[in-house]
């Protein structure tokens, strides 16, 4: 196999919570859902000006947030790895720290909250796959599994990611959802770049690890 002339038509999404346990770890895959996704990576933003020598010094600005904004077709308010493609509907609405969704029916997203309480909310890593690997027909069935040698493959992976908007409409006579996540060009320390592209040409990209630390990929 080699890499295609493009990538296109289909690609594996995953969306996995930041949390203390493989429950709350859990992937979802929403391939199956997704028309479309924009990857806006953070710019670097800065600009010119003009010193008394009729010269121009570059002014940089600190890099911005990165936001990645899927458009999907939910189905119902399930959430976790059991209740894959469902949708994000309790992902949006948060829960409690650390905490389980709802996966007793019927489902409902959060109802009640604590006055005066911290309300952080969950961090989600991002990832899309594009992939050649059909190897012994046996393809990865996520976006953070490792693929195998001998075949091609292009991943996007953003950690840190807030579910800042999730926008529903019913305007074409289907239900459709925007959701956009928003992540920051580095960790808080300043010494951990929060996305990153990988690829290996008749090469095995490696899976990426447990999201049990917000800003790690180790």
């Amino acid at each position: 196999m080699a890499f295609p002339q493009g990538w296109q038509e289909v690609c594996l999404i995953s969306v996995t919570r930041a949390g203390s346990s493989a429950s709350i770890r859990a992937a979802a895959q929403f391939a199956a859902i997704t028309e479309s996704i924009d990857i806006s990576e953070p710019d670097y933003p800065g600009e010119s000006i003009p010193n008394t020598a009729g010269g121009r010094v570059w002014k940089q600005t600190p890099q911005e947030d990165g936001e990645i904004t899927l458009e999907m077709y939910p189905i119902e308010a399930s959430a976790g790895d059991a209740e894959n493609n469902k949708g994000l509907f309790q992902q949006f609405a948060g829960t409690a720290a650390d905490a389980a969704y709802d996966t007793a029916e019927p489902i409902s997203t959060l109802l009640t909250a604590t006055p005066g309480v911290d309300r952080t909310r969950s961090r989600f890593r991002v990832t899309v796959l594009w992939t050649n690997d059909d190897s012994g027909g046996t393809p990865p069935t996520t976006a953070e599994e490792a693929t195998a040698a001998s075949t091609d493959s292009l991943r996007f992976s953003a950690m840190g990611c807030r579910l800042i908007s999730h926008k529903a409409d019913f305007t074409d006579g289907i239900l459709k959802v925007t959701a956009t996540f928003k992540y920051p060009a580095m960790n808080k320390a300043g010494d951990v770049k929060m996305s990153r592209w990988d690829s290996g040409a008749q090469t095995a990209i490696t899976a990426l690890s447990a999201y049990d630390d917000e800003d790690s990929w180790t």
